[in-house]
């Protein structure tokens, strides 16, 4: 019978294909995890070129604005600078007596030298007060210096008095040394410890 004239065809048999993973969609796949993974690690960093001049001012930080004014973040809201921490008020500055003012002074001397009779080749300190006291003069002072400086006052023969007071000690303290015979002496209000102007 020959083809085409109502008979059924006999066609050659072909082998089926084999069917083939999907390589398509596996792509796309890939196509796509590769775009996210660039666009999560931003673009690649750019090398700038070396620039001649002077180096550019640095930045101020980012945690203080230049001005304290408080930085805008991401959700609007206002963050303020951290406050700066109290200044301590200033100390007033105590009063210091010059070289000339009545003050306590100090010196190494030897205890012979003290004039008490003393044997004992030890260095003791010995303070002492000096300075003048002429602030410290009160009206019967001033009116005494005037008076005598006019010749209005007599004094007895062979004394003068005293226009200004003296700068005397205040306060002593006792002071300890050894002797030549190796025993320990102590001289009670021996050495000055405050001093003032007195008379």
């Amino acid at each position: 019978m020959e083809p085409g004239c109502g008979s059924p065809s006999v066609l050659p048999h072909w082998p089926q294909p084999k069917r083939q993973p999907a390589l398509w969609p596996t792509l796309a796949a890939l196509a796509l995890l590769s775009s996210v993974a660039e666009a999560s690690l931003g673009p690649a960093p750019r090398i700038p070129a070396p620039r001649l001049g002077p180096a550019p001012a640095p930045a101020p930080p980012t945690g203080h604005p230049p001005g304290g004014r408080a930085a805008r973040t991401c959700g609007g809201r206002a963050r303020r600078p951290p406050p700066h921490p109290p200044r301590p008020a200033p100390q007033p500055r105590a009063r210091t007596a010059g070289a000339r003012g009545c003050r306590l002074r100090s010196q190494l001397v030897p205890v012979r030298a003290l004039g008490l009779g003393h044997s004992s080749d030890e260095l003791v300190r010995f303070r002492f007060c000096s300075g003048s006291c002429r602030r410290a003069r009160s009206p019967h002072d001033l009116s005494l210096a005037s008076l005598l400086g006019a010749g209005a006052l007599r004094p007895p023969p062979g004394s003068r008095p005293v226009s200004q007071p003296c700068c005397r000690p205040t306060r002593y303290e006792a002071v300890s040394f050894m002797d030549v015979n190796s025993t320990w002496r102590t001289v009670d209000r021996l050495s000055a410890t405050a001093c003032g102007c007195l008379g």
